[in-house]
């Protein structure tokens, strides 16, 4: 018996060495083809994620600029000056002059404040609006679910920007107006978001053996099913912001938003309508920002998704 084992001990040694030696050449193949991370199928958090850092990252400079552009030494984005009438850029004015002589980089940062603004405040009113609806219809029982949710397709069979124009047609143009007629028609998605993760999150194992020890529902639902069920709101709410900064573009564009001489980049590219070929940085400037401050939110929806859902799988 002892002599078998021996020869058995003696039979795998070539074996595990022959192993060795294909994981060093394969280490090494790794490391001749600029692999640092041999281990297949793995990313680390910082590169899985760089994207969404990096949109982040963006968003960020655009709060900063939306709050600092008060504190700027700029020119002044209302007052006309009529001897510099759609100038070119120069040293001056880095982005040129508008139809009425006004600095455009100045009213183009100012813009983005108010797109900021908007498009934030529109969205935390739609959000919170529809968090608060979507709870009231999981926890106030089957009749006041259906009253909700019925309610919420009504609001969600009308386009979000074609009932803020209703909105608008009757409150008026304004700032103000804008983000309340943008987040009236905007909660109902919310609701149904928050109204879905709020059901999956209660038949969890783990909120019904909290009901067993005996917690109580505000307790469970404050320590544990809000806490689960906001992530998927995180990826909507980034986009609906995007949303939000578009429609408020839009709006200004048929002068029912933010109204003169205040800046909006809707208001900007209406103001350059016919003016690309004696005026382009009149349509471009305006038409970059908006186009951007968009793509960033989406982005940042985007990206969250993938990392708070592992399963999902980059294309390609």
């Amino acid at each position: 018996m002892a002599g078998w084992i021996h020869e058995s001990e003696q039979a795998s040694r070539p074996m595990a060495r022959a192993g060795l030696d294909a994981a060093s050449e394969m280490a090494a193949a790794g490391a001749e083809l600029g692999v640092a991370n041999t281990n297949f199928g793995y990313d680390s958090p910082r590169r899985k994620h760089h994207t969404l850092i990096f949109a982040i990252t963006l968003a960020a400079i655009l709060l900063a600029i939306s709050l600092i552009v008060p504190l700027l030494p700029l020119a002044d984005p209302v007052e006309p000056d009529y001897d510099r009438i759609a100038e070119a850029p120069g040293f001056e004015h880095p982005l040129g002059t508008d139809l009425h002589g006004r600095d455009e980089l100045s009213r183009v940062l100012w813009a983005i404040r108010t797109s900021m603004i908007v498009g934030v405040a529109a969205t935390g009113l739609a959000l919170t609006a529809g968090m608060a609806a979507a709870t009231v219809a999981v926890y106030g029982g089957r009749i006041t679910d259906a009253i909700f949710m019925r309610t919420a397709d009504v609001f969600l069979s009308f386009p979000v920007v074609l009932g803020a124009i209703a909105i608008m047609a009757v409150m008026g143009p304004g700032r103000r107006n804008v983000f309340i007629a943008i987040a009236f028609f905007g909660w109902p998605i919310f609701a149904r978001v928050f109204r879905s993760s709020l059901i999956s999150i209660r038949e969890k194992t783990y909120i019904k053996a909290a009901k067993v020890l005996g917690a109580g529902e505000s307790r469970i639902f404050f320590r544990h099913v809000l806490p689960n069920s906001i992530p998927p709101l995180i990826s909507y709410t980034a986009v609906a912001t995007g949303g939000a900064i578009l429609a408020e573009a839009g709006l200004s564009f048929i002068n029912l938003g933010v109204q003169r001489p205040d800046p909006s980049l809707g208001m900007m590219l209406s103001e350059s309508m016919g003016q690309f070929e004696p005026a382009p940085w009149l349509v471009i400037v305006p038409g970059i920002a908006v186009t951007l401050m968009v793509l960033i939110f989406i982005l940042i929806g985007n990206s969250a998704t993938r990392a708070l859902n592992p399963r999902i799988k980059k294309a390609g």
